[in-house]
């Protein structure tokens, strides 16, 4: 009987088949012989030790499950486990969702496309809610306004009532630079304490020196009017590279009768 089912399964290994082979194996072994077979479709039958040993060994070196996105798989080469179990640890060291993992891997992308600056802060956006990480350096003040000395430059600070000369370029979240006196080549110019600015690019501007370097990260708190007749259509962080070139005191001068101007020198 048990070679007619062991045939049976060689000719034909269907379910049947190893039903059959089963209740060969169940026989043989109620005459008094002590070999059982264990038998699937994808491997021949084996000895009822083998199979408790595979077992036992099976539930003591159960295997590791290392999840990997397809893109970070190059197509004809084989998945780097160590670096996905590297790339796991870092992101539960920074105390991040898997979720808020892949939003900055997405805006990585997005930002190396518009080509944005070294040390570039990433925005995570869940609803309204938005978290901003920065590399290291990076100071975030009380009122939320976030910013890195790139050069300190020398002198005094600026103060409301003195004109400002300084470049700048204006990024939005994603990198993407909006604005520049750069593609301009002209520096801007503009007096403190005259409601001219963002409240956040000059709260971020009065914290510098001459020929100092910063970029301010300014929450939308700080920012700018929103609106359909504004430049911004909705309440976004906005990043600042700014460069101050030139601090200058300014006093009103009378120029003619009930006539005077500001001068600054």
């Amino acid at each position: 009987v048990a070679a007619a089912a062991a045939l049976a399964m060689t000719l034909s290994p269907t379910r049947a088949a190893m039903a059959a082979a089963e209740d060969a194996a169940a026989a043989f072994a109620a005459d008094g012989e002590t070999a059982a077979v264990v038998v699937s479709e994808s491997s021949p039958p084996e000895s009822a030790s083998a199979s408790a040993s595979s077992s036992s060994s099976a539930e003591e070196d159960e295997p590791e499950i290392v999840e990997i996105s397809y893109e970070d798989v190059a197509v004809g080469a084989a998945p780097d486990i160590a670096a996905a179990k590297a790339k796991i640890q870092d992101r539960e060291e920074k105390g991040l969702t898997e979720m808020e993992q892949k939003a900055i891997d997405n805006n990585l992308k997005i930002k190396q496309y518009n080509n944005a600056p070294v040390d570039f802060p990433t925005f995570v956006r869940e609803g309204y809610d938005v978290r901003v990480i920065t590399p290291p350096g990076f100071v975030t003040q009380e009122d939320g306004l976030v910013y890195k000395d790139f050069q300190l430059g020398t002198g005094e600070l600026p103060k409301d009532g003195q004109e400002v000369t300084f470049d700048y370029i204006a990024y939005n979240e994603n990198g993407g630079t909006i604005d520049s006196t750069y593609r301009k080549n002209a520096p801007a110019s503009t007096r403190l304490g005259i409601n001219g600015m963002i409240p956040g690019f000059e709260e971020g501007l009065k914290g510098m020196r001459e020929g100092g370097k910063r970029r301010v990260v300014v929450p939308p708190e700080l920012g700018p009017p929103v609106g359909p007749a504004t430049f911004f259509s909705s309440k976004q962080w906005e990043v600042f590279d700014i460069e101050l070139i030139k601090i200058k005191n300014c006093e009103r001068v009378q120029t003619g009768f009930m006539v005077s101007s500001v001068v600054c020198e």
